[in-house]
């Protein structure tokens, strides 16, 4: 079973998200607190983190630069989101080293398709035969 871990501030979206990956058969572990998600995930590294950027202690982006600076956490995907849309901030998430970037808000179907995505990426790298021809 595929472990994510979610973190937001807002009760009603990872409420929601949670239920929404369940419903998919991830085993789900669900923060409000940016702080108490960087503790936890450090002894227990999930498969993959989704978390918003304007956190009230911790942002995101500090979370996703925190995260990658443990070993564990080297090839696990981190998804940020934020209803800022602008290159300033797209390239913020990628420099904290994030794998997704998305922008809030989002349709439910989408988020988990980009997700089930880097996963296959992960664990099967993509690789196109040369056309021979």
């Amino acid at each position: 079973m595929k472990r994510l871990a979610i973190v937001d501030d807002d009760v009603i979206l990872l409420t929601f998200l949670q239920s929404l990956f369940e419903e998919r058969g991830y085993e789900v572990t669900v923060f409000s607190d940016s702080e108490e998600a960087l503790q936890s995930l450090e002894d227990n590294c999930p498969d993959a983190v989704l978390t918003d950027v304007l956190m009230p202690k911790l942002s995101g982006f500090e979370l996703c630069r925190k995260l990658r600076a443990a070993e564990a956490f080297g090839k696990v995907p981190i998804f940020l989101m934020s209803a800022k849309h602008s290159i300033g901030e797209l390239s913020k998430s990628m420099m904290a080293g994030a794998d997704e970037y998305i922008i809030k808000p989002f349709q439910p179907e989408e988020l988990c398709l980009k997700l089930e995505q880097v996963y296959k990426r992960k664990n099967n790298p993509i690789r196109i035969k040369p056309n021979e021809g």
